[in-house]
């Protein structure tokens, strides 16, 4: 914008002189037009400026991790005569990794509207904020700019990737089946049917028992015992050194849920959100509950130096114990170690070191970043 006033500028002072040493009406009109033709061009931006409509159109919802992600802009003008010039400030935003792109934009608004499609990629997880952070109007002469709010913006979710684990640990295994089942407390325990009734408001369909629906020729639905220990619970810290450390950390997280999930191994998942300074305990049965839980992690978290998890998982649980407990973090003393066994006695607790340093401990299960699909291939939890 500067080159173009400075432009003008010259050519404005060119005309002035003309006229000064060519006195005649041609000169004149000619710097007549050149004075009025700014006043005209930013008349004609001012209005054109109501009907300026910047958009983004994002089709997928979420993506894994290196997907290409389309990416539309939209830009048009509602009136019909009326064309400006336009500059796109396009930000992509990693809310868990604090981490921002900025793509600029320039286009020109008319009434039949003009797109501009970029592709775009993530190679850590996380929610991507994309958002038109800033749209400027620009007259034809390049003059005068504006400043037009746009409120477009979308979250995309970029998964972490799924390792497929190879085998679960037969203690453990067993510890889970040998969980207890209250029969008159109704829980979530869909091996132990305590009671079939009718069917009420907000009863999941799930739970519909359709062979004694369709022989007594109304809805019947089963309740499930509560079981009196729970079974696995799988609790993190995201104080990993680098981008690598914490999407590795979730990576593996992701695929230990993966797993419980597809073995229907009832667990329970615990993490803090950073963003408003609590812990966050969820049950987890399916992957529909893994999904909207790993939106909130990575919607919600933030890189942390201290282990709250841990450092608050004394007097979190209520009274029931847990079978088996896993732990996984990038960095972990003995003190701490040493804590969480005390903290969680009762419970058989597994701690997994994620790093991409491995030998640091070798007193503990260690998942190696360099080598993440063979280490969790060979992971036995």
């Amino acid at each position: 914008m500067i080159i173009k006033r400075l432009e003008y500028g010259m050519l404005l002072l060119a005309a002035f002189v003309c006229h000064i040493f060519i006195v005649d009406y041609i000169s004149f009109w000619i710097l007549a037009f050149l004075v009025m033709l700014p006043l005209v061009s930013l008349l004609i931006t001012v209005l054109a400026m109501g009907g300026v409509k910047a958009e983004l159109i994002i089709m997928n919802a979420s993506i894994q991790k290196n997907e290409l992600l389309p990416i539309q802009l939209k830009i048009y003008n509602k009136y019909l005569f009326l064309v400006c010039r336009s500059r796109v400030k396009l930000t992509i935003r990693n809310e868990l990794l604090q981490q921002e792109q900025t793509r600029l934009f320039f286009v020109t608004a008319r009434h039949s509207g003009q797109t501009v499609e970029q592709v775009i990629s993530s190679k850590y997880c996380g929610m991507l904020r994309c958002s038109i952070a800033e749209l400027r109007i620009y007259d034809a002469l390049g003059l005068f700019s504006f400043h037009k709010k746009s409120e477009s913006s979308y979250l995309v979710a970029v998964l972490p990737s799924v390792y497929p684990l190879m085998a679960i640990n037969s203690a453990i295994l067993q510890d889970i089946e040998n969980n207890i089942t209250s029969r008159t407390m109704k829980g979530n325990d869909p091996s132990e049917i305590i009671d079939v009734r009718e069917y009420r408001d907000g009863d999941r369909l799930a739970r519909i028992h359709w062979k004694l629906s369709d022989k007594y020729d109304q809805l019947m639905v089963k309740d499930f015992g509560d079981p009196i220990s729970n079974d696995v619970l799988l609790l993190f810290d995201l104080n990993g050194n680098s981008d690598e450390e914490i999407s590795g950390l979730l990576d593996s997280v992701y695929s230990i849920s993966d797993f419980f999930i597809k073995n229907q191994i009832a667990y329970e998942m615990e993490w803090y959100d950073s963003l408003h300074e609590h812990l966050m305990l969820t049950e987890i049965a399916q992957n529909k509950d893994l999904g909207l839980v790993f939106e909130a992690i990575m919607t919600n978290s933030r890189f942390q130096k201290q282990s709250w998890v841990l450092k608050n998982c004394s007097n979190s649980y209520g009274h029931k114990p847990y079978s088996v407990v896993l732990y996984l973090c990038s960095e972990i003393t003995s003190n701490s170690i040493a804590m969480i066994h005390k903290r969680l006695a009762g419970s058989r607790v597994n701690i997994l070191l994620v790093t991409d340093v491995p030998g640091t401990r070798t007193d503990l299960t260690t998942i190696d970043l360099k080598n993440i699909k063979e280490s969790m291939s060979n992971l036995v939890i």
